[in-house]
């Protein structure tokens, strides 16, 4: 089941951020595939879901830096608040593979990604890297 449509998701005023999102939305979509295996009992491997994990929180770590990298070159006023929400999202991200490397529930991390990390993303999108790309575009 897909949870995200890439083709629908908000856009910015910066292709790479564009990119980025659809980049994390498509590994969004192939997390929730793999635990629909898990779930389904058609897989027992939990390598598969580990391995997109990882994957997905480096996606992330490299977007915020490039990100942040942006905003400290063109000093945008609102730096330290989105560099903030990047850790401490890096840093939720970073709690939950360590409870699905522990065990948890491959139903657990389905509800985290649709209630959490989905709404999460296009909020994201839609507010704090709607204007930093706004305010990046306009710098030059």
């Amino acid at each position: 089941m897909t949870l995200l449509s890439t083709d629908t998701l908000p856009q910015v005023e910066l292709d790479f951020m564009n990119e980025d999102h659809a980049e994390a939305g498509a590994l969004i979509n192939l997390l929730n595939a793999a635990l629909d295996q898990l779930a389904s009992g058609a897989s027992q491997d939990r390598t598969a879901v580990t391995a997109l994990l990882d994957q997905f929180y480096e996606h992330n770590r490299d977007h915020f830096a490039h990100e942040q990298a942006e905003m400290e070159r063109t000093g945008f006023p609102a730096y330290p608040v989105h560099k903030g929400e990047h850790e401490r999202v890096l840093e939720e991200f970073n709690a939950v593979i360590e409870e699905w490397r522990e065990g948890m529930p491959a139903a657990s991390l389905q509800n985290y990604l649709a209630d959490s990390v989905v709404p999460w993303f296009i909020n994201h999108i839609n507010t704090m890297d709607s204007v930093t790309a706004m305010f990046i575009e306009r710098q030059g």
